[in-house]
């Protein structure tokens, strides 16, 4: 895989997300392989912890959903990363923004964000 990807995956486990989600879309423009839904999945992952950084429920929601339905065939992993993992964090995720739709007391700078790890790290 190209070289952005690991950036953005780095990116991403900094929580810098919407840098991660530049560098993800920049490649996935580029990206005409099979499994093009899954860097798609990946960004949205992204959009969606952005969305849930500042607040936007319906927006985490939205994207959260929608990397979901995309990332769930490439379980358990795919391209070296572990996507069953940051499905269970995904869930977490939804289930936060579910709490603070229905009014729940919600802070977000005490969640723990989801990580995107590589099944084959040593």
């Amino acid at each position: 895989m190209d070289e952005r990807f690991h950036r953005g995956i780095e990116e991403f486990n900094r929580r810098s997300f919407f840098e991660a989600h530049d560098i993800l879309e920049e490649l996935w423009h580029e990206y005409r392989q099979e499994d093009r839904l899954f860097l798609q999945g990946l960004i949205q992952v992204a959009v969606g912890c952005y969305h849930l950084e500042t607040g936007n429920w319906r927006g985490a929601r939205s994207q959260f959903s929608k990397a979901t339905q995309k990332l769930s065939p490439y379980q358990p992993s795919h391209q070296g990363l572990k996507v069953s993992e940051l499905l269970d964090s995904i869930g977490e995720c939804l289930r936060l923004v579910e709490r603070a739709e229905q009014g729940g007391d919600v802070d977000v700078t005490t969640h723990r964000f989801p990580t995107i790890e590589y099944s084959n790290q040593s």
